[in-house]
């Protein structure tokens, strides 16, 4: 018999077509995410923010096998491809929008990640890279293969660790030399105002009861330190403030790795007001203790994804790879 349990499964890009030869952006097309609702849907009732938000308070619970659909960054093409699909479905979904990119309508360093990565193959890239290097600082060969490799399952190991000296060796402190190969290749006010959502649709989520805070410059705060990773939320927040009208108390924090959130970035969540906060831990939510560190999976990993680390046959779940009943990393959360 399957025990009560939420499932929250997050998405990123969402295309209406897949790119004939993609290197870095691979992105769920329409037909795609539309049947993965579908699939999704035969086995969980899917609920909202606020029906979350209100049983992490003690209100109404959740149905026995719930579902919450997320989707990271806050990108133009969630808005206007992701978001009509799941209206016509009646699903409801939690977007959760970086601050920067609608306060500055800059391009979040992740991006410009994806970008170079898509538009250099790799060799080419790390060359340009390297000659943008200062004396002395460390390249590819800084990178664990292990930390590579657990960040980054579904990736060769050069892939890997190419991913991972980008996003976690260099992202958070060192942006410099990939912001200046970006620039010689793109123009970023050009490449921000087609790929971010505007204010309006911003606000258009937020009557949806679809809004959620994704920091404001999309870095691994648990890198960060304290006082800084803080001061981000603190930012993020208020910009979206701003444009609706009121504070956001749901996150999502950028990469939501290990090397990025932490019990005591948590505690900075909830001191800036935030009342439930999603990981990217690979299991399911058996309790709503300590709600600012719930699991969550990629889209990739749920039934009807890629490698699905789950299915449901006649009333049971069976679990593939490393899927686990219930949150381990953050807390011992009780399976049965």
């Amino acid at each position: 018999m399957i025990r009560a349990m939420l499932l929250v499964v997050n998405y990123h890009y969402v295309r209406a077509e897949r790119d004939a030869t993609p290197r870095a952006i691979h992105p769920v097309v329409a037909t795609d995410f539309a049947a993965q609702l579908d699939e999704l849907g035969r086995s969980f009732e899917f609920v909202s923010r606020d029906q979350l938000l209100a049983a992490v308070g003690g209100g109404a619970p959740l149905p026995d096998l719930a579902c919450l659909i997320t989707l990271d960054d806050g990108l133009r093409e969630q808005v206007e491809i992701a978001l009509p699909l799941l209206l016509r479905r009646g699903v409801p979904a939690l977007f959760f929008v970086s601050g920067a990119p609608v306060e500055e309508r800059r391009v979040l360093y992740v991006h410009k990640v994806h970008s170079l990565r898509e538009h250099l193959d790799d060799e080419t890239l790390l060359e340009s890279l390297e000659a943008e290097f200062e004396p002395g600082q460390a390249g590819l060969e800084s990178v664990s293969a292990t930390a590579a490799a657990a960040a980054y399952r579904y990736d060769t190991p050069q892939v890997a660790a190419l991913k991972y000296l980008l996003n976690t060796v260099l992202g958070p402190r060192r942006p410099e030399p990939v912001d200046r190969v970006f620039a010689q290749f793109f123009v970023e006010e050009t490449i921000a105002e087609s790929l971010y959502a505007s204010a309006e649709q911003v606000r258009e989520l937020e009557a949806l009861g679809a809004l959620g805070a994704h920091g404001y410059s999309h870095r691994p705060l648990a890198v960060l330190g304290a006082r800084e990773a803080r001061a981000d939320l603190e930012r993020g927040a208020e910009v979206l403030e701003r444009i609706v009208g009121h504070r956001p108390r749901t996150l999502s924090y950028p990469y939501g790795t290990p090397a990025a959130v932490d019990p005591a970035i948590a505690g900075e969540a909830a001191a800036a007001g935030f009342a439930v906060g999603m990981t990217l831990e690979r299991a399911f939510n058996r309790t709503f203790d300590d709600p600012l560190l719930l699991a969550r999976l990629d889209a990739n990993d749920a039934p009807g994804g890629r490698a699905p680390l789950f299915a449901i046959e006649d009333g049971s779940i069976e679990l593939h790879g490393n899927m686990t009943w219930a949150r381990s990393r953050y807390l011992a959360e009780e399976a049965a």
